[in-house]
């Protein structure tokens, strides 16, 4: 089941008819008070800032004690607390009491039952009476329509809003979208001149305050940016109520969006008749996905701090939306990267797909394998479903990202650990072989030295570290010239990783040491990057011959990748505690990309205390944000919390109130990095290859921060699919500092045996757990 908790009352549903060549459907985003639409092609921040129209269904409550109730500035000044109970990629509830025991739930979700076309938005309104006393008020439900005039292909000129068929519509002229609302509630009054909600909160009678206040809808009645010719209409219906106590009463609500009027009202008259079963159809349909995902995904219970709690839903979340249906050229489901303007591009996938196994492992595979399978070259490049290219070189090459850009093959190799699915990691063995004899043969120069051909090909545009002053691409200008560090380690690892997988599968001896004299080789250009008087890896630059001299945290790649002595893993530690800046102007912390690549450095050096703490340091930061209520989600104030976002500014001050807000695009996959690094090193479990099929094994590692070990609090992490079993474990601490330890390991099977085990560790203490299917646990 899907866990409902007390969420903010903001996020993003998923709209599966949303791509970009191949038909944007547009993003449903939710909206100041009670409501949510979409914004077409996407929201207009972040690779789109180009917008041609935004439609919502915005609800607003006038209530015994508390006038109307419009944005979230209302609820604030009535002291009545907004927020959601339900918070998944397909429902979004919103749900406030008032002191005089009125209840009100608001939920909307995509509507359409049988098709995934992204037309339809419902919503369904429940008010019930839990006080002593009789209550009666008014619903308002607004239909409000925002046209960008002169943006997109259709010849509109303006709107127009007008009743028909027992709803409200709006929509454009001479052509253009056209927008329906229509409810099975009794209409009692109804408005289409409106064109601001200070104009609409004027023409009711009980709002007379808006009349001389007309700023006071700065949430909704937005300001717009100059160049921008937008006509606006809203129509709105009210719904009058009373209720006798314990009563309660619901309304269903359907938004529907079409190329006309007559179609748009056609589709909600569908959807609405009998008594809306097909609306409650969807609903089901939508629920019954969440608790399937939701019986498979790990959940936090116990003293977990609330926002530690939810911030692990929104991060899965977010995950799953953006894992796409099959399109274009991807025959597989594929991974958006981010959900406003959807691309492949294999080291978000990578990422993604890593983070999203610990609660959806055979999509994550799914996705993994499709990224290479359905790649149109071998080096996997970023492109569209139409086929068409996104990250092409300024000499013409079309790039894709590079080995060392969130390190998929070590993503691919922490997923197998996970998973242990040999088939998988055979079908998808000889397309990784090809990926990296393209990098051998297309990317390195005569001394079989790795290069980048652009800065995008490896990840970090215009980085300081390529020494490039005048680029006006953002980071298509070529980058042959250097010799990076990063991307060394990552060679070294992918060749080792290649052997080890051609054993593993057994493809024969010749194999696995031709891929590992190819990784050895690495490892000895990996070294001639070493300068033992700076105690650092540097890039070399050909052009002058010389060592560069800037610092980056992605110069910690060489530990990751284990392409070290253990002399330099010594040496390294300073750094592994306080890191360089990223590209001379980031915290290291910031950007999830190269968290992961600072944390899995600390891991593969043996500091899992260190990774546990950069790594709550950035979670716990991002978390409180994700959680928050903000007072505006504009752009410009840190936009929409409770999805991930493409990287974390609140690193720069953690404990902020309150707290800062997000930073680049809504709803980035990578911006869940938290989810892993809470799942791996903060609660501590780590998977290892176990020596036969019948067994598995893991390292339990627990490295609590400081704030949560307060002896008699009690952590719970339930529920994590781990090598064929599901493991639940508890985490109590012991007055002396030490960590009560109980494990629970199930098969993944309703039949399956139960396995239970119970031990203390200090913090931070790893413990080998090997499961023989025979004997059960075994501590080692």
């Amino acid at each position: 089941m899907f866990p409902q908790d007390r969420y903010t009352p903001h996020g993003y549903l998923d709209n599966p008819a949303h791509g970009w060549k191949m038909g944007p459907g547009g993003v449903l985003r939710s909206r100041p008070g009670v409501g949510m639409g979409w914004h077409f092609p996407s929201f207009p921040h972040g690779y789109n800032y180009t917008w041609f129209y935004a439609a919502h269904l915005q609800l607003g409550f006038n209530l015994p004690g508390t006038g109307w109730l419009w944005e979230t500035a209302d609820f604030g000044r009535n002291r009545l607390d907004l927020y959601s109970d339900y918070h998944s990629k397909n429902w979004l509830s919103f749900v406030f009491e008032t002191p005089q025991g009125l209840r009100a739930r608001a939920i909307f979700f995509l509507a359409e039952p049988f098709t995934d076309d992204g037309d339809a938005l419902g919503c369904l309104v429940q008010l019930r009476n839990q006080g002593p006393q009789s209550q009666n008020g008014s619903l308002v439900a607004a239909l409000d329509y925002e046209r960008n005039l002169g943006q997109g292909l259709d010849w509109t000129t303006g709107l127009y809003a007008r009743q028909n068929a027992g709803g409200v519509s709006v929509a454009g002229y001479q052509e253009g979208t056209a927008f329906h609302l229509r409810s099975t509630g009794k209409v009692s009054r109804t408005w289409t001149d409106a064109t601001t909600f200070a104009e609409l909160a004027g023409l009711l009678e009980a709002y007379q305050a808006a009349r001389n206040n007309p700023d006071r809808f700065g949430g909704l009645d937005r300001e717009y940016k100059e160049g921008e010719n937008v006509t606006r209409k809203i129509a709105a219906q009210q719904f009058d109520f009373e209720l006798a106590p314990g009563e309660e009463t619901t309304l269903l609500l359907a938004l529907t969006r079409d190329v006309s009027e007559f179609r748009a009202v056609r589709r909600a008259n569908r959807l609405l008749e009998d008594d809306g079963n097909r609306l409650y159809e969807a609903m089901a349909e939508r629920r019954q996905a969440d608790n399937a995902f939701w019986d498979n995904a790990p959940r936090l219970s116990g003293d977990w701090p609330e926002h530690i709690r939810r911030g692990l839903v929104y991060d899965l979340e977010t995950l799953r939306m953006m894992v796409r249906e099959p399109s274009g050229i991807y025959k597989h489901k594929w991974d958006a990267m981010q959900i406003q303007v959807p691309r492949t591009v294999l080291a978000e996938a990578a990422l993604d797909m890593l983070i999203l196994s610990y609660a959806d492992p055979e999509a994550a595979k799914a996705v993994l394998l499709g990224t290479f399978a359905d790649a149109p070259e071998p080096n996997v490049p970023c492109s569209r479903e139409d086929g068409s290219y996104n990250m092409v070189a300024v000499d013409g090459s079309p790039c894709g990202t590079a080995p060392e850009w969130c390190f998929p093959f070590h993503c691919i190799e922490l997923v197998y650990r996970r998973t242990l699915d040999k088939e998988w990691l055979a079908e998808l063995y000889p397309y990784l072989e090809t990926f990296i004899g393209f990098w051998q043969k297309e990317r390195t120069d005569p001394q079989g030295r790795p290069f980048y051909k652009c800065s995008w090909e490896a990840g970090q545009d215009n980085s300081a570290r390529f020494g490039i002053t005048n680029d006006p691409s953002g980071g298509g200008a070529l980058g042959e010239h250097l010799w990076p560090v990063d991307l060394q380690a990552a060679m070294t690892q992918c060749c080792w990783l290649l052997a080890s997988w051609a054993d593993e599968l057994g493809l024969g001896a010749e194999r696995v040491s031709g891929w590992n004299a190819l990784a050895d080789r690495h490892f000895e250009l990996m070294q001639q990057l070493w300068r033992p008087a700076q105690n650092w890896f540097h890039d070399f630059d050909r052009r002058t011959n010389s060592f560069t001299s800037v610092l980056d945290t992605m110069q910690l790649a060489p530990l990751l990748g284990r392409a070290v002595t253990p002399e330099q893993v010594a040496a390294l530690q300073p750094k592994l505690e306080s890191p360089p800046l990223h590209g001379q102007i980031f915290h290291p912390l910031m950007w999830p990309s190269i968290v992961f690549c600072l944390v899995e450095a600390c891991s593969e050096s043996n500091r899992a205390d260190l990774a546990a703490r950069h790594g709550w340091q950035g979670l716990d930061a991002f978390y409180r944000w994700l959680d928050s209520r903000p007072a505006s989600v504009a752009p410009d104030q840190g936009g929409l919390p409770g999805v991930g976002r493409e990287y974390w500014p609140q690193v720069g001050n953690p404990q902020a109130q309150p707290p800062r807000g997000g930073g680049g695009a809504e709803v980035y996959g990578w911006g869940c990095l938290g989810a892993y690094m809470l799942l791996r090193y903060v609660a501590g479990l780590q998977e290892e290859r176990p020596a036969n099929p019948d067994q598995a094994a893991f390292m339990l590692r627990p490295n609590l921060p400081a704030t949560l070990m307060v002896p008699g609090r009690v952590y719970r992490v339930e529920n994590v699919p781990c090598q064929r079993l599901k493991l639940d474990f508890v985490l109590t601490v012991q007055p002396d500092s030490t960590i009560a330890f109980q494990l629970t390991a199930r098969e993944d099977r309703a039949t399956g045996q139960e396995y239970l085990e119970t031990f203390l560790l200090e913090n931070g203490q790893a413990q080998l757990v090997r499961l023989n299917r025979a004997l059960g646990l075994k501590r080692e």
